[in-house]
């Protein structure tokens, strides 16, 4: 950076300002060779809509970083009270799946991060900045030198396509065996849903469906019970940035995935099966079906997304590690700092230790608390 030009942090704090820069965010996105499709504008304005309609009382603090006047590195961060602590996160979590900031490349990467950050960390209002879901390869991971991560550490498997442009479909053999069971109830087809009002329609489905899933196994997830998940989806789904999935058999529904291409990725946000073909393992049916479309297709990794379930392993053979930073700047915020670290692993590995019956037992009474 030369003498002549000049470098400027701001704080957007309103969609208006958010949308004031849409030109320039997507300008920028589109700069970012380490972008997921997490931080484009388009994702972050349908959940900040979605949160709006919703009620939720969280609130902006995104960070700009100007060279002269062209926008070089962004952090799409939200402001959400939990008790008495302010813990700035991801914009879209708990849906956002990577966390990260987007910036043009070059030498002068460094020096823009130091700027957001001392600007960041000066911020009134915040006691924790809890930057997670962060991939190995991100832009944080390689500019946060010096602060390690401190969070708990999970890992995103993928299917590197680029090897099997002839054959995506590396399915176990029990796989195969089941997928013949569908097919002698109908014949087995990937379809894609194109219509707007369809592809609400389904998302409403699978969304229904996983989360009686989840019930039944007293399980929980942060992301089907956000009160903005169902406007988020809506928006989303309606404007075409979703890819909505669906096997059939014969002319039923038998499996749903939902999500998105990213350049030459697909991230798949959500997958779920009607219970009535579950002996077939249709999920994993629609997974081959899908892979052997993305290759067709020409893109490079299909992305199952953070954690390493043994499902997604059946397919999956690598995976990039995901970590998370937490930064506390208050007392308070150590204190937040210490329940994410320690106390919330501990109290999941004890609900995942418990039978399905204890579990859905605790599920009912927090419900009716």
């Amino acid at each position: 950076m030369t003498g002549l030009q000049t470098l400027r942090v701001e704080v957007l704090e309103s969609i208006d300002e958010i949308d004031a820069i849409a030109p320039d965010w997507i300008a920028l996105e589109q700069r970012t060779p380490e972008a997921t499709g997490f931080q484009t504008f388009a994702w972050c304005r349908h959940w900040l809509a979605a949160r709006q309609v919703s009620g939720s009382s969280a609130k902006l603090c995104v960070t700009a970083v100007y060279v002269d006047q062209r926008l070089v590195m962004l952090w799409p961060l939200e402001i959400e009270q939990q008790a008495t602590i302010a813990i700035a996160r991801w914009i879209g979590e708990p849906m956002t799946q990577y966390g990260d900031l987007l910036a043009e490349p070059g030498k002068e990467r460094g020096h823009w991060f130091r700027a957001a950050r001392e600007h960041l960390w000066r911020h009134r209002g915040v006691d924790l900045f809890a930057l997670s879901r962060l991939r190995g390869d991100s832009v944080l991971t390689q500019l946060a030198v010096g602060l390690k991560a401190t969070g708990p550490r999970t890992s995103a498997p993928f299917v590197d396509l680029t090897g099997c442009r002839e054959k995506a479909r590396s399915q176990h053999k029990s796989v195969s065996r089941r997928t013949k069971q569908l097919a002698r109830l109908g014949q087995v087809s990937l379809h894609v849903v194109e219509d707007p009002a369809a592809r609400i329609e389904t998302v409403r489905i699978a969304l229904a469906q996983k989360r009686f899933w989840l019930r039944q196994k007293g399980l929980y997830s942060a992301g089907l019970t956000h009160v903005a998940t169902d406007a988020f989806f809506d928006r989303i789904a309606a404007s075409g940035d979703l890819l909505v999935h669906a096997l059939l058999v014969g002319e039923e529904t038998a499996a749903v995935e939902i999500g998105f291409v990213h350049r030459t990725a697909y991230r798949s946000l959500l997958g779920t099966f009607n219970l009535r073909f579950a002996a077939g393992s249709p999920g994993h049916a629609l997974t081959s079906l899908l892979l052997e479309k993305c290759a067709a297709q020409g893109l490079e990794t299909f992305d199952f997304l953070a954690p390493g379930d043994p499902y997604k392993m059946i397919w999956a053979k690598q995976a990039v590690e995901v970590d998370t930073l937490l930064q506390p700047v208050t007392i308070w915020g150590h204190a937040g700092a210490f329940a994410l670290k320690r106390l919330r692993p501990l109290a999941k590995r004890a609900q995942t230790a418990l039978p399905q019956s204890a579990r859905r037992a605790l599920r009912k009474i927090a419900a009716s608390s």
